[in-house]
């Protein structure tokens, strides 16, 4: 139990370190402005394109809000024999869904429409690496 937090300590300062290396590396290559590393914070002013993604952006966080306090709801009454009837599962797709609707808002509003290449890309590249790093490191904590 002892080595238990310094293996996810590890795991995690892997992931910071290969997102850190991609966000370097993706917004050079491309040629956009340098994003705030991981700015995908609660109160994202900073990530709101205009006024049509603000009124997207709200009501996609009013869904997410109560998706979650539902999926506690479903989780307890109901059991479940496969991964993808777990309500959790779709949460996941809600949460991919936030970063697609700014990667839209970019290609719909923005000039450089390497923008929504970078969003594309950095999403894919997070949501991917943390699945790879969830699933292999959980073999390396236990």
């Amino acid at each position: 139990m002892g080595f238990f937090f310094l293996k996810i300590m590890l795991i995690l300062m892997i992931y910071l370190l290969l997102m850190y290396t991609f966000h370097q590396g993706i917004s050079s290559w491309l040629g956009v402005g340098k994003r705030k590393i991981f700015s995908h914070d609660i109160i994202n002013i900073i990530n709101i394109i205009n006024e049509h993604h603000e009124k997207a952006d709200t009501s996609h966080r009013k869904i997410m809000l109560s998706a979650l306090f539902s999926c506690v709801i479903i989780d307890v009454i109901f059991d479940y024999e496969h991964w993808y009837q777990n309500p959790y599962s779709y949460m996941l797709l809600l949460l991919i869904s936030g970063s697609f609707l700014k990667a839209y808002m970019e290609w719909k509003y923005v000039e450089n429409k390497r923008e929504c290449t970078y969003t594309v890309l950095e999403t894919s590249f997070g949501y991917g690496l943390l699945l790879l790093l969830l699933t292999v490191g959980i073999e390396l904590v236990f």
